[in-house]
């Protein structure tokens, strides 16, 4: 009847008491005001009149007939010229012509004064070097409005203040949310959303899917007649075929030693290497398996390895690295695990979802730990999240699935079938994540540990109030006085009113700030009077008297969870920019290794978080997921064999190199789930084979036809990591503590390492001193101040996934074993050691020391040259014992 209502025309109305509006939000239109009535009769009659305008369908209600008698007339006439007022235009063309005509000649395409560009709502939204140029909804937020209604200095725009008729247009169009008519899309704008679109869509081919990798494994039939260890059988076909030897067995005490070097990362004892040695029956050998499996010391050896996966590290990283002191909670979890033969696809989902699989569980909120291994920026904003959450993403994929899939965060794969999308559907998962500290004690005490510092608090802060007061007029004496002794400008910019402010003023604007924080107690004191100081004093004791009453902290492990059952919305981005928001992401996996859509519903309604990642976690350990299971066998025979059955252990994907026995690998797979995923069952299955047992020697006739020993006919010789080598050495010094878990502990750096340091230290123990004589696997890991003997040799950087240690052979090594204190301290232990053992006899010294290092006796000639050697010098029993540990023997798997 009416026809079209201006947007202006419907605000008219909205602004009158005695009429109710509702705006409800047209096709065209993402964001609507929603302003309640006021002053309504509850008992009315409320016909309605319907206004159909461009942007919004507005509905007016007639409230109180007394009070529609007292409108304003020129409001009712308003109402009733509304066709007539602003015919073609809605409020968002009359917004977009203000500025157009106004602020774009210094906010446009030409220029972005103060990075502020008007064109496009996505640029209004994200604003300039002030921050958002408008907050949908919030005038006092939007600083556009602030300055073109002159509340804040600059006023804008710069020629003079615009008429009340615009001003009131862009107030209306912020508490509408800003909308833009659609025409209004810069080019840039309009290439993004077409990328976008290209790129948010990914399809995968059935040749990418027919990739080894990822296509289910299947259990083909073992050669021969199976009779043997089934490893055996599959290599020793792939050997004859290639037309290889094989190496013959290696020695028992290579073996024994062998052995137990691999299972816990010690030495056996004399004792140990006699008893095997002595035991004739058929099944020593995998009775000597099985009770190594069963030490303690077992999963701190191999939950080293997992460590290394997930770049365990007990501080932050970043030019600070700040200490987590609690972090050893995550690293004993894992070693528990493994001792207790954790089936591994319940430890990958405690990993990523404990809290959500099991929430009242200390172990499983714990295992979550692994979540929080991520880099800790000191600045903290979106841009550092999504590194955060690239780490959580890339860390996951490679150490579960062996995929790079970080490669997709600014783009599709370029090797592998990895869309943006399956990397931010991943990301999704992750997104609504927050860190916690998860009390290890019962709510009781958690909550009357918190009731009791809030009294604490609360008796302090009258105290620190007359701190304050007494402090105030010394502090900006002091102030003034620190500003005088800079150059003038920085005093003009701290004078200079904050809204006028150049950026370079900023920026010494910050820097005079600064000066406050750096005004010592000390000096305030100096100025004060004998009675102000005095009172100083007291109430300083007092604040220190209340924070001594302080409970101790409860203990805490560092975890995850999330806020709420409902995630967090997170977005496909282009380019991986954080300004350049796509789709809204659900949460997803690795869509070339699912079979089938993963589903991914709702909570139930008693859960406390989305359970994205418990759903995501129950996808990567499921059975029919091709990769998990030939990339957790792979690793083990890594560790066992040298290299893995496909030596990229950590890249299944076109760049990683394929697999040499794929049967072999897919046949171990499915023995791996078959067993309910027990990684102490692919243990005893590869050390009981033959393969496992051969001798490390060179045959010479193989060198030529396969000198990297890729199908295995021989065993491997690779030196030890760092901490084995350490662990050794304290071992048969006869120092080591052997004591599980626990906090980690500092042994002795060199304070010149670090002290130039930007708050950083090590407050380490001082060299001798027996609490830091603790296994490798218990020393506290400083990402910017790393322990010079695990350094040396070639400790992963703690930053990333590691699946392989460099091994270096550099001569600062040679020079460490030769020259550093702590070596030559437990060469002194060692040499005691074996003068109580073996006596004062020179051959039996040197005898006992051979078999306490290398579980052999020395050879005639060694033995001749290590007694003359021992005879030269008084300290020759010291220096024999420093140079077995050098020997290549001691440092490398035979």
């Amino acid at each position: 009847m009416l026809g079209q209502a201006s947007s202006c025309s419907v605000a008219a109305a909205r602004d009158h008491p005695a009429v109710g509006m509702r705006i409800r939000q047209s096709p065209r239109l993402k964001t609507a005001v929603r302003e309640p009535p006021s002053a309504r009769t509850r008992n009315a009659a409320r016909p309605t009149l319907t206004l159909a305008g461009r942007g919004y369908m507005l509905q007016v209600q007639r409230t109180n007939t007394t009070m529609v008698k007292k409108m304003n007339v020129r409001t009712l006439a308003l109402l009733v010229a509304i066709p007539t007022l602003a015919a073609a235009n809605d409020l968002a063309d009359e917004a977009s012509a203000i500025l157009k005509q106004d602020c774009q000649v210094c906010h446009g395409a030409a220029i972005q004064q103060s990075g502020l560009d008007l064109r496009t709502r996505e640029k209004i939204l994200t604003g300039g070097e002030r921050g958002a140029a408008v907050v949908g909804s919030n005038l006092q937020l939007s600083w556009l409005w602030r300055l073109v209604n002159h509340q804040t200095k600059p006023h804008m725009p710069p020629g003079g203040k615009l008429s009340d008729e615009k001003i009131e247009v862009l107030r209306k169009w912020i508490m509408a949310g800003a909308p833009m008519p659609e025409g209004v899309v810069s080019d840039e704008e309009a290439e993004r959303r077409k990328a976008l679109s290209k790129l948010e869509e990914r399809p995968i081919t059935d040749d990418e899917r027919a990739w080894w990798a990822f296509v289910e494994p299947v259990r083909h039939s073992v050669p021969g007649d199976g009779s043997g260890n089934p490893i055996d059988a599959f290599l020793d076909a792939s050997i004859r075929e290639q037309g290889l030897a094989t190496s013959p067995p290696a020695d028992g005490r290579t073996l024994v030693r062998r052995l137990y070097l691999d299972l816990t990362g010690l030495p056996p004892t004399l004792q140990q290497v006699q008893d095997f040695l002595a035991d004739e029956s058929a099944d020593a050998w995998a009775s000597l398996v099985d009770r190594l499996l069963e030490s303690p010391h077992y999963g701190e050896r191999w939950g080293r390895h997992w460590l290394d996966l997930v770049h365990y590290a007990d501080s932050g990283g970043y030019e600070r690295d700040f200490d987590w002191p609690t972090m050893w909670r995550y690293r004993d979890y894992v070693v528990d695990a493994f001792n207790k033969d954790k089936p591994f696809d319940l430890f990958i989902k405690e990993q990523i979802a404990g809290d959500e699989i099991a929430p009242d569980s200390q172990e499983s909120n714990v295992a979550t730990g692994y979540l929080r291994m991520v880099l800790d920026n000191n600045i903290k904003d979106e841009r550092t999240r999504m590194d955060e959450l690239d780490d959580n993403v890339a860390t996951t994929a490679q150490t579960f699935l062996a995929v790079t899939a970080q490669c997709a965060r600014c783009h599709n794969h370029k090797f592998d079938p990895i869309a943006q999308k399956d990397y931010y559907q991943m990301q999704a998962v992750f997104f609504s994540t927050k860190e916690i500290d998860f009390p290890l004690v019962g709510p009781e005490i958690v909550a009357e540990h918190e009731a009791l510092n809030e009294r604490i608090t609360a008796r302090q802060k009258p105290l620190k109030e007359r701190l304050a007061q007494l402090e105030e007029p010394h502090r900006k004496a002091l102030f003034e006085a620190k500003l005088d002794t800079l150059p003038k400008y920085y005093r003009t910019a701290w004078e200079t009113p904050a809204e006028k402010r150049t950026k370079a003023q900023r920026l010494n604007a910050r820097q005079v700030e600064a000066l406050f924080k750096i005004i010592l107690v000390e000096d305030v004191l100096a100025r004060m009077d004998a009675s102000d100081a005095s009172k100083h004093r007291d109430t300083q004791l007092q604040i220190k008297d209340l924070e001594a009453e302080r409970p101790d902290p409860y203990p805490t492990a560092r975890t995850v969870t999330e806020d709420s059952r409902d995630p967090l919305p997170s977005y496909f981005l282009h380019r991986g920019d954080t300004g350049s928001k796509g789709s809204l992401m659900q949460p997803g996996v690795l869509t070339v290794a699912a079979r089938m859509e993963p589903r991914f519903p709702a909570p139930p309604p008693s859960a406390k978080t989305s359970w994205r990642r418990k759903h995501f976690a129950e996808w990567i350990a499921s059975e029919t997921n091709p990769l998990t299971s030939r990339v957790m066998v792979n690793r083990i025979w890594q560790h066992h064999f040298g290299e893995g059955i496909v030596r990229t252990t950590s890249n299944f994907g076109k760049t990683g190199m394929l697999p040499s026995h794929p049967e072999l690998l897919d046949w171990l797979a499915l023995e791996f789930i078959d067993s309910g995923w027990s990684v102490k069952h692919m243990h005893r299955l590869m050390l009981t084979s033959d393969a496992y047992r051969m001798a490390s020697r060179d045959l010479p006739e193989n060198l030529a036809k396969d000198g990297d020993n890729k199908y295995f006919w021989r065993q491997s010789r690779n030196r030890h990591e760092a901490e084995i080598i350490r662990d050794q050495i304290l071992s048969v010094a006869g120092t080591l503590d052997l004591n599980v878990g626990g906090p980690a502990v500092r042994p002795y750096i060199d304070p010149k390492l670090f002290q130039s340091s930007t708050d950083r230290t090590w407050p380490g123990l001082a060299i001798g001193d027996p609490d830091s004589w603790r296994r490798s696997v218990y020393v506290f890991s400083k990402r910017s101040i790393r322990y010079p003997m695990f350094e040396a040799f070639d400790q992963p950087d703690m930053v990333s996934s590691c699946s392989e240690r460099t091994r270096s052979t550099v001569a600062p090594q040679s020079l460490l074993l030769m020259n550093n204190a702590e070596v030559l301290l437990h060469a002194k232990h060692f040499a005691q050691r074996v003068a109580l053992e073996a006596g004062h006899d020179a051959r039996a010294q040197v005898n006992h020391a051979f078999e306490l290092a290398l579980a052999r006796k020395p050879s005639e000639t060694e033995m001749n040259k290590a007694l003359a050697f021992v005879g030269s010098t008084p300290t020759g029993l010291v220096d024999l014992c420093q140079t077995l540990f050098n020997l290549n023997e001691f440092l490398y798997r035979q």
